[in-house]
C-alpha cells in the first residue's frame, strides 16, 4: 500500500506519460535481488518454468499502463479496491489449472468483495464521469488475476520460491528498454531523466518496499491458494486510505484522494464489507 501511494505521487506529479513512469520504475527492479541469497540460491528453471517467468514479467509491465492511467483520475484507495474485480476469474482459473474448488462460503465472500469494490467507484446511480479509468482497472485487475494463478502454477512447477523472485524481476527490468525503440517514448524518457535523477532516492526507497512486498507475497503464496492470497490482497485499499489520510492531513502531501466526511463514510462502509468477504474466504 505504501509503495502504491508513492507511485501514485510520482505518476501524477512527475511523469506525464505512463510509459516513462514504467521505464523508470522498472530500472531498479534487480537492485535488491542479491538479498534473496540470504534465504537460498536460485536454480536453473525448466523450459516451461522459464516461459512462465517471461509471462509473469510481461504481465508485470503491461498492467502498469492501465494502473497508472487510472491513478491519474480516480482516488488511490478506489483504484486499489478495483483490483478486486479481477478476482471473479480467479476461482475459474484455479479450478481449470490448479484443480481448486471453492466452498459456498468462499463464493459468498468473493461476491461481497467484488460488489463492495464496484460500489466504491459508483457516484449516485452512475459509474463516475471518468468511466474509462474504471474499465482500465477492470483490464489491469484481470491481468493481475492471471498473474496470481500463473505465479502459483510456476511455484508448483519449479518448486523454488527464490527463482520466483529473481527471474521475473530480472526480465521485467529488461523489457522496458524496448520502449526506447519507439521515437515518441524515447524522447519523453530522455527529457524526464533530470526529474528521475532528482527523485532517485524516492525511487530507491519505493523499490526496496516493492522488494519486501514481493518476497513476502511469494513466500506467502507458496503456502496459500491463489483464492486465499487474492482475498487477503483485497485489504490493500484500507491501508492505502490510511496512508493517504496521514499524507494529506498530517504532512500536506498532495495526493489524489478525496477525504471529505461523506467520502470517508462511504469508503469505510465498503471496506468493512470487503473485510467481511475476506474473512469468509480465508476462514474456510
Amino acid at each position: 500500500a505504501l509503495a502504491t501511494t508513492i507511485e501514485s505521487r510520482l505518476s501524477n506529479n512527475i511523469f506525464k506519460h505512463q510509459t516513462t513512469m514504467i521505464f523508470y520504475i522498472s530500472l531498479m527492479s534487480w537492485v535488491f535481488l542479491p538479498l534473496c541469497l540470504i534465504f537460498g540460491a536460485p536454480t536453473i528453471p525448466s523450459q516451461t518454468a522459464m516461459f512462465c517467468y517471461l509471462g509473469l514479467a510481461l504481465i508485470d509491465i503491461i498492467y502498469l499502463y492501465p494502473f497508472y492511467t487510472a491513478m491519474k483520475v480516480i482516488d488511490n484507495s478506489i483504484v486499489a479496491a478495483l483490483f478486486s474485480l479481477g478476482q471473479i476469474t480467479i476461482p475459474i482459473m484455479s479450478f481449470l489449472f490448479l484443480d481448486e474448488i471453492l466452498s459456498l462460503e468462499q463464493y459468498i465472500g468473493f461476491t461481497i468483495i467484488i460488489m463492495s469494490s464496484v460500489a466504491l467507484s459508483i457516484k449516485g446511480t452512475r459509474i463516475p464521469k471518468l468511466s474509462k479509468a474504471f474499465y482500465y482497472m477492470v483490464f489491469a485487475s484481470l491481468l493481475r488475476a492471471g498473474y496470481i494463478v500463473l505465479e502459483k502454477y510456476v511455484l508448483i512447477e519449479d518448486e523454488n520460491w527464490i527463482n520466483m523472485v529473481i527471474y521475473p524481476s530480472i526480465l521485467s527490468g529488461i523489457i522496458p528498454f524496448s520502449f526506447l525503440f519507439v521515437k515518441k517514448w524515447r524522447k519523453d524518457i530522455i527529457k524526464n531523466f533530470p526529474p528521475y535523477y532528482t527523485k532517485f532516492k524516492i525511487f530507491a526507497v519505493n523499490e526496496f518496499i516493492c522488494y519486501l512486498e514481493l518476497v513476502t507475497e511469494i513466500y506467502g503464496i507458496s503456502g496459500l491458494s491463489p483464492v486465499v492470497s487474492s482475498a487477503i490482497g483485497a485489504m490493500l485499499p484500507m491501508f492505502m486510505l490510511g496512508f493517504c489520510y496521514i499524507g494529506l492531513k498530517k504532512f500536506n502531501i498532495p495526493l489524489n484522494e478525496k477525504i471529505t466526511r461523506q467520502q470517508l463514510v462511504k469508503k469505510i462502509f465498503c471496506f468493512v464489507l470487503i473485510l467481511l468477504g475476506v474473512v469468509l474466504v480465508v476462514n474456510h
